[in-house]
C-alpha cells in the first residue's frame, strides 16, 4: 500500500529528558505514519508558542516531570493560536490543580489530545498509535488521570464500576477500535478483549434504559460525555462501532 501524505502526522517533540530526546531521534524517523520534525529541550518554555509557530506541527509531544503554571499558558496559547493541533502531554508527577488545568486545557480548541503518565506507554506502537489519534481529533486519557478527569463532572454510575483495564478498553472502544486493533494496542490476547467487553456490557446492562440499544455505541457515548467529548454526535460512534 503506497504511503498518502494523509496518512503521516508531522510531530514536533519537546522533551525535557535528554535520554528521552535521544531515544526519540532515534526511533521515531523508522515509523511510517509519523514525520519527526524536530526534537527539542523545554529549557525555556516561555518561548514553546513561538517554537510552534515556527516549526507548524500537526502534534505536538510535550513530555514533563510535573507541569507549572508557565507551560499551561503556553499551552493555552498554542491551543488559542492553533486550535486543531494535537497535543500529547506525558508526564510523571501531577497534582489535582494540575486536573483542573488540563480539564480545561482539553475542552478548548478543536484538536485532539492525550494525557498520559510517562510510564504507561511504555511501547513504541502505543505511543505512534496515540500521536495519530490525536493527530485525527480524538481525545485520549490514561485511565489513572481519567479517574480525577472525572472527578466534579455529572456523576455516571457506569463508569465508577469499571477496572483500570476495562477503562482503558472502553479509552480505545470510543476512538473506534476494532477488538482486535485494542489487543494489539494493549499486547493482551482478543479472547481477554472480548472478555472484559462483555463484562462491560453486562455492567451497563444492568440498567434497564440500555437493554435494547447498542451496547458498543452506549458505551462509547457515556464515556465521551463524561470526558467533555461528545461534540460529534452520534453518526461518528454508529461508524466507530462498525469500523
Amino acid at each position: 500500500m503506497v504511503q498518502t501524505k494523509s496518512d503521516v502526522v508531522s510531530l514536533y517533540v519537546v522533551e525535557e529528558q535528554e535520554i528521552y530526546r535521544e531515544m526519540y531521534r532515534h526511533i521515531l524517523p523508522t515509523q511510517a505514519n509519523v514525520d519527526l520534525l524536530q526534537v527539542s529541550a523545554n529549557e525555556e518554555i516561555e518561548t514553546l508558542a513561538q517554537s510552534v509557530l515556527e516549526v507548524r506541527p500537526d502534534v505536538l509531544l510535550l513530555s514533563v516531570k510535573k507541569l507549572d503554571i508557565n507551560t499551561i499558558k503556553e499551552l493555552e496559547q498554542i491551543r488559542s493560536d492553533y486550535p486543531k493541533m494535537g497535543i500529547v502531554i506525558l508526564l510523571v508527577f501531577y497534582s489535582s490543580q494540575d486536573i483542573d488545568l488540563l480539564r480545561r486545557l482539553a475542552l478548548s480548541g478543536e484538536g485532539g489530545m492525550a494525557l498520559f503518565l510517562k510510564q504507561s506507554l511504555d511501547k513504541i506502537d502505543q505511543l505512534c498509535r496515540t500521536i495519530l489519534a490525536v493527530g485525527q481529533g480524538q481525545v485520549i486519557l490514561d485511565p489513572p488521570l481519567a479517574t480525577y478527569m472525572f472527578a466534579g463532572r455529572p456523576e455516571c454510575p457506569f463508569l465508577k464500576q469499571l477496572t483500570g483495564r476495562e477503562l482503558e478498553i472502553l479509552s480505545l472502544l470510543s476512538q473506534g477500535y476494532t477488538n482486535s486493533a485494542i489487543a494489539e494496542t494493549l499486547y493482551i490476547d482478543i479472547k481477554t478483549v472480548e472478555h472484559h467487553l462483555n463484562s462491560m456490557y453486562s455492567k451497563l446492562k444492568s440498567d434497564p434504559d440500555f437493554n435494547n440499544k447498542h451496547l458498543r455505541v452506549s458505551a462509547a457515548r457515556l464515556y465521551l460525555e463524561t470526558i467533555g467529548d461528545f461534540c460529534q454526535g452520534d453518526a461518528s460512534l454508529v461508524c466507530a462501532a462498525n469500523r
